[in-house]
This record gives C-alpha cells, sequence and structure tokens, in this order.
C-alpha cells in the first residue's frame, strides 16, 4: 500500500491496494469534512483524497517511536537555529507522545527554543478534548502548551477551503469543517477555560465564520488577553479586514505564499476570479487597521527561512527577482514591518513580548547576526542574507 501525501497536507495519493485495504470503493460515502475524488462516470474512487476522507487510509500508518520523535524535534531544532528561530508555536501536535518529547527535550536544554505547542480540537469531539487538554495544559519556563487549533476549512487548491461564494463555474462553496453554531460554542469554552485558540482559516467564508465566533466568545465571556490567533487568511473579504483589530484577533500570515507562483497563477485565480482575485493576502491593508501582525513559514509544507517570507512581504514577488510580475503589490509592506512581526510580533502571540522580540535592558539575550545590513541592500537580495550568529539566553548557539 501507497500513501503520498501533498505539499499542503490537505490532500493525497493512494493506490488501489490502500483503497482495498481501507475499505474505500464506489459505495463509500465521503466523511463529514472531506472528498474521495471519483471518475465522473462509474464512481469508482480514483486515488485523490481530500482533507479528512485522507484519514481512511492515513490511521494504517504505523506510528513514529518516541525516539523518532524526539530524534526528529531536535534535528528541527538545530535547523531553527540556522536560521536565526529561537522562538516556535506548533500549530498541531497529534500525539500526546510528540508533546511530552517537546517538554522533556526542553526541560533537559537539547533543543534551544521556546515554544509553544498545541493540540487538535476536532469538531465530533471537542468538548471530550477540552477535558482532555485541561490535564494536558503546562506552562515551563522555555515549553508551554495552552493553545488550542482548529481547521475552519481546507485549501482554495482542493477546492476544501470554504468560500461565501461558489467557485467560479460551479455550484461549490468548499467545506466549512465545523458548523457555525458549534464553532461558536466550542471557542467561546476554550476562551472560558484560559486557552489561548489557533485557526487555520484560508477561505473568506471560513475567515468570517472564525471572527464571528471570536466575537461571540467575547459576548459571552468578555474581553480577555488570550491573544487569539488566525493563520494563513488567504482571501478575506474587504468587509473582514478591520476585524482582525476591533477583536484583538492576531493575524498570522505566511507571506512567503504572496507572490504569483503555479498555486496563485494557474490554482488559485482561475478558479476565484478577477474581484475576488484581488483579494488575495492582504497583509497592508490588514496591517494598516492597527491589527496585530506575526509571520509564521507553516513549514514543513514552505521554506523555515524567515527571511524568504520577509523579502515576499516587501516585494510581493518571487524571492530573487526585482523585475517580474508582483501580486497586489499595493498589500506589500515596509521591512521595518516584517521585522517586528518575526521578532516582537511573534513574542507577543507567544506571550514573552516582556523577555524577548526586542533587545531591551533586563530581557532574555536571543539575539542574531546577519552578514549583511537588510535596510542597506536591495529588497530583492534580503532572502540571500544570512544568519552568522545565533544567540539563546545570551549563549551562542548556532555560528555560521
Amino acid at each position: 500500500p501507497v500513501i503520498l501525501y501533498s505539499a499542503d497536507g490537505h490532500s493525497a495519493w493512494v493506490n488501489s491496494k490502500s483503497l482495498k485495504l481501507a475499505g474505500i470503493d464506489r459505495h463509500t460515502p465521503d466523511p463529514l469534512n472531506g472528498r474521495i475524488e471519483r471518475d465522473p462516470d462509474t464512481a469508482e474512487p480514483s486515488g485523490t483524497l481530500r482533507e479528512d476522507a485522507m484519514i481512511l487510509v492515513g490511521k494504517f500508518l504505523p506510528a513514529y517511536s518516541k525516539k523518532q520523535i524526539e530524534t526528529g524535534l531536535i534535528n528541527a531544532a538545530h535547523k531553527a537555529n540556522h536560521f536565526g528561530i529561537t522562538g516556535i508555536l506548533d500549530a498541531g501536535i497529534g500525539e500526546i507522545d510528540g508533546l511530552y518529547a517537546y517538554r522533556n527535550l526542553s526541560r533537559s536544554k537539547k533543543v534551544n527554543l521556546r515554544i509553544s505547542a498545541s493540540q487538535y480540537a476536532e469538531p465530533a469531539d471537542w468538548r471530550k478534548s477540552l477535558e482532555k487538554m485541561k490535564t494536558l495544559r503546562f506552562i515551563d519556563k522555555n515549553c508551554r502548551m495552552n493553545t488550542v487549533k482548529l481547521f475552519a476549512d481546507g485549501v482554495i487548491e482542493g477546492r476544501t477551503a470554504a468560500l461565501l461564494e461558489p467557485y467560479l463555474g460551479t455550484e461549490d462553496r468548499g467545506i466549512l469543517n465545523w458548523h457555525p453554531d458549534s464553532m461558536n460554542s466550542a471557542i467561546a469554552a476554550f476562551d472560558k477555560a484560559g486557552f489561548q485558540v489557533h485557526v487555520h482559516a484560508i477561505g473568506d467564508r471560513g475567515i468570517r465564520t472564525t471572527l464571528d465566533a471570536f466575537e461571540y466568545a467575547q459576548d459571552i465571556n468578555g474581553p480577555s488577553d488570550k491573544r487569539h490567533m488566525m493563520s494563513h487568511i488567504q482571501l478575506i473579504h474587504p468587509n473582514d479586514r478591520p476585524r482582525f483589530n476591533e477583536l484583538g484577533i492576531t493575524a498570522s500570515f505566511q507571506s512567503l505564499w504572496a507572490y504569483p507562483d503555479d498555486y496563485i497563477t494557474q490554482m488559485t485565480i482561475p478558479v476565484l476570479g478577477p474581484q475576488r482575485s484581488e483579494w488575495l493576502y492582504p497583509i497592508g491593508s490588514v496591517e494598516r487597521t492597527g491589527a496585530h501582525i506575526t509571520g509564521g513559514s507553516d513549514w514543513t509544507v514552505s521554506s523555515l527561512n524567515p527571511l524568504d517570507a520577509v523579502e515576499v512581504a516587501v516585494t510581493r514577488r518571487e524571492p530573487g527577482e526585482h523585475k517580474g510580475a508582483a501580486l497586489l503589490p499595493g498589500e506589500a509592506v515596509g521591512l521595518s514591518t516584517m521585522l517586528k512581526a518575526y521578532t516582537i510580533g511573534g513574542a507577543y502571540s507567544l506571550f514573552l513580548e516582556d523577555k524577548v522580540g526586542s533587545i531591551q535592558v533586563g530581557k532574555r539575550a536571543d539575539i542574531i547576526f546577519l552578514d549583511r545590513n537588510l535596510f542597506s541592500i536591495p529588497s530583492h537580495e534580503i532572502h540571500s542574507a544570512k544568519v552568522t550568529h545565533t544567540f539563546f539566553d545570551g549563549k551562542l548557539i548556532y555560528e555560521k
């Protein structure tokens, strides 16, 4: 049996043996929040699985051992330090072993990172997850688990992102993973229990439904400093852009995606049409409302190097490109804005702005050196700058 996952983690391709192992045939219904792609004439499964349909086969994969998990996390931490990263939010740790590995490696100082770990909550059993997370919650010196991860929808290129209006030429509005009432109740409950809520939201309907749920939680529980967050936020309806600031929701952009690559030109714009394509990755518009902005990689989906994403946010072009097409250049932001997003903005989203994120007397010395001054080079060269030294708590942990 073979299963191959797409780079974005929202689709998989399986062979006939995998379909047989999972008992998937033309009579198998699509799971809630998933889709089995089929031959249009025979309804036989084609081997492409979207979203939760991947679980039907994925559940047969052997689990990683504790040793494999720890080795993987140590290697990942070294790679992060290489790029000058000293703090992370792991937005979705599927296994308890992964959570414990983070905690143990942090306590034993085998990784040099400030870690905010999270656990998934699913629509079908979120109440059970809430009670379990209360027992798993911890806050250590450099590692904490106080964040819940929800998926509002899928991705545009798989036509699983939830849209307010159908994909062009169809009646399909994508997949909204949570019924709005259920999301309202879940986010309000996690908020009341003191958890930070982190939501994957791509389509304008997924984003609006999530903003509505955060607003509902505030109405029920009152304002708080949970620093809830939405990631990716690719297609934001113009009416919803001010709501991030109004509701105090941190906007986490993966700005490396905000240039006209094949995903945009061949798989996004053609299914959205010209009007909605003007709404893609509106980093500048959201930042100008005064909202908290932070940057993220979504690694391993895309590059872990923050400077790649910083450059694209500034140029809206492919890294290294200075004459080619730009994606909505009016949504570009300044270099200083993105450096703040990756330093004090990131620290704020991790509740660490009093300890790191800026160079001030009394703060922890998480500092990096680059081989050039980013403000003195052309913007299309930002990605080529190299980290020469990374310090964590004043200790040199990486040297080029």
